[in-house]
């Protein structure tokens, strides 16, 4: 929450959120005659459905005091949507502006007393929220002036022509680093320790009590080439803290979690396991089986059997079902395969007439044709370690939407590791910087009360500037 005080000196307890369907009447009540010159004539139905950001502001009550939509392509069709982006480097080719780090605002609308505080707060909250943003475009009729408001925030890079219109418009520009700047990220020094403590005592005292009240100096001095510490700073003062580690027990966590996708967080070696070794055929198995244990057996199924009387019947029937375990038999009849219930019988006959034991070739068959238990394979990695491990992190809550701005600089710490992993225990609040990690899957047998997170190298590239 942010307050806001009117140039008559009223204030005002605001929120942002987003905009929602039934904020349509309100908004609409907030156009005024000089938001159409600006913006042209809108459906505010069809523009919300389209943005990719719309914001609403409101106060304590639930009073909408301003609205603004963000859309990712230019208003006033000045350019085709999909190409507009040659359009604005013809215009200023030093602005590094791409589809994935540039907004265009469709619309914004206040109430006129505190609007100069409301454009603000939705420009900061904009750029808090999306952290790869750092261009908002705003065009508006070439004629035409910003207004006490917009003026604030917006500066004008030049003028374009229309596609539609035979006139111009002027384009201004809303840079991220006057709002909400990016973190500047450092090696961490003892005298950083003053400025980092107060953060730390604010979330947990826990690590002061075990380790002792100058615990982080002394993690700051132990820096070396496997352990490193940085901060964000602000103005020359620390305002978070990151602590990583190379060294990672790539055992202890090849046991507990499946790490199959990242090839278990090690560089490829040719001795590599992925794949399970094959296996000879279950039914391959059982005739060679059958064919060394008893070959009069195999020898009696290929001559030609002489007709059993009904006595002889009636006699192997009752052996059968007095003899054999009765759950075995159920189990058989459960299954519902009529070809096993046929090799049964048969071989129960042919061991009944050979004058063999019955009881125990049933049973020999029976536990043959029970598949066997087999665990779960796991790849086994020869390969070093492509992973390095998030020891310690705290930082400033009004700074944490800009918590990834430590990752481009732990990974230059380590060019030869393409993972960062951080284990938290199973009841920790999502932050931040976790949102930006994939939780990996563990196995049942896991014993480890914490949750594995991972980021790749790769999520640091950007189209632009990050």
């Amino acid at each position: 929450m942010s307050v806001l005080t009117s140039p008559r000196g009223k204030v005002e307890v605001v929120h942002c959120r987003r905009t929602e369907s039934q904020d349509i009447y309100c908004i609409k009540n907030l156009i005024r005659k000089f938001t159409q010159k600006l913006f042209g004539k809108l459906n505010i139905i069809y523009l919300l459905e389209k943005a990719n950001l719309a914001v609403t502001l409101c106060n304590d009550k639930e009073e909408i005091m301003a609205q603004a939509t963000f859309v990712d392509y230019p208003n006033w069709n000045v350019s085709n949507q999909d190409n507009w982006l040659s359009v604005f480097q013809e215009l200023d080719s030093e602005i590094p502006c791409t589809p994935l780090n540039t907004l265009f605002m469709h619309l914004f609308v206040a109430v006129d007393e505190y609007s100069v505080g409301c454009c603000r707060e939705i420009i900061r909250t904009v750029y808090k929220a999306v952290p790869e943003l750092h261009f908002i475009f705003l065009i508006v009729p070439s004629y035409m002036s910003l207004g006490s408001t917009l003026i604030t925030v917006f500066e004008q890079v030049g003028n374009i022509p229309s596609l539609m219109y035979d006139e111009d418009f002027a384009v201004h520009i809303c840079h991220r680093h006057r709002h909400y700047p990016q973190l500047h990220i450092r090696n961490a020094r003892v005298e950083d320790h003053d400025d980092l403590m107060p953060i730390f005592m604010r979330h947990d005292t826990l690590l002061k009590e075990t380790y002792g009240e100058y615990f982080l100096a002394e993690l700051i001095e132990a820096q070396d080439k496997e352990n490193h510490a940085v901060v964000c700073e602000v103005e020359g003062v620390a305002v978070g803290f990151m602590s990583v580690c190379s060294r990672v027990n790539m055992q202890l966590l090849h046991e507990c979690f499946d790490l199959g996708p990242f090839h278990g967080l090690c560089i490829p070696h040719p001795d590599d396991v992925l794949q399970p070794p094959e296996e000879q055929g279950i039914e391959g198995s059982q005739d060679a089986e059958l064919s060394s244990s008893n070959p009069s057996s195999l020898k009696t199924v290929e001559e030609p059997q002489e007709p059993l009387s009904l006595e002889t019947m009636e006699i192997i029937q009752g052996r059968i079902t007095d003899e054999a375990p009765v759950e075995d038999l159920f189990s058989a009849v459960q299954s519902g395969n009529s070809s096993e219930m046929e090799d049964i019988e048969k071989f129960s006959q042919q061991s009944t007439v050979g004058d063999t034991d019955c009881d125990g070739s049933y049973l020999s068959l029976a536990s043959m044709l029970l598949p066997e238990e087999t665990g779960y394979f796991r790849p086994t990695y020869k390969g070093a370690s492509a992973a390095f491990c998030i020891q310690l992190f705290c930082i400033e809550e009004k700074y944490e939407a800009r918590s990834l701005d430590f990752m481009n600089f732990v990974f230059s710490l380590f060019p030869d590791k393409n993972f960062c992993i951080i284990s938290l225990p199973h009841l920790t609040p999502e932050f931040a910087l976790i949102q930006n990690f994939v939780k990996i899957v563990p196995f049942n047998n896991c014993t480890l009360e914490q949750d594995l997170y991972v980021f790749h190298r790769a999520g640091l590239l950007k189209d632009g500037r990050s």
